[in-house]
């Protein structure tokens, strides 16, 4: 009976103990992203800061934080896609490896 009692305790101590998705989305902050279903030629990687982890944490987009490595220069990354279509972002942790992707991106159109 006593473990009864102690489950509620013990199951709001882990809900309590485990960090939410948007805390997780944290891992993007200053890594280096852009949109490749842009006109590569005339995106830019840009450096993810609070503005752009507000719109990534927004309900605009779904994350993926699973590292990938089927771009095109077969760098790692990570993506996160606007919810309908329209966007969808490649990030990388370093900005060689963003600029890298979206230059051999641009060469191929």
């Amino acid at each position: 009976m006593k473990i009864m009692r102690l489950a509620p305790a013990a199951i709001a101590l882990l809900v309590a103990a485990t960090p939410s998705f948007a805390d997780r989305l944290d891992v993007l902050k200053g890594k280096f992203a852009f949109d490749w279903h842009s006109n590569s030629e005339r995106t830019r990687c840009v450096k993810i800061g609070d503005k752009m982890m507000a719109e990534l944490r927004s309900a605009k987009y779904r994350c993926d934080l699973t590292v990938v490595s089927n771009t095109t220069t077969g760098a790692a990354a990570r993506v996160c896609t606007k919810v309908g279509g329209g966007g969808e972002y490649l990030i990388f942790d370093t900005r060689r490896s963003c600029d890298g992707e979206r230059e051999a991106q641009s060469a191929n159109e």
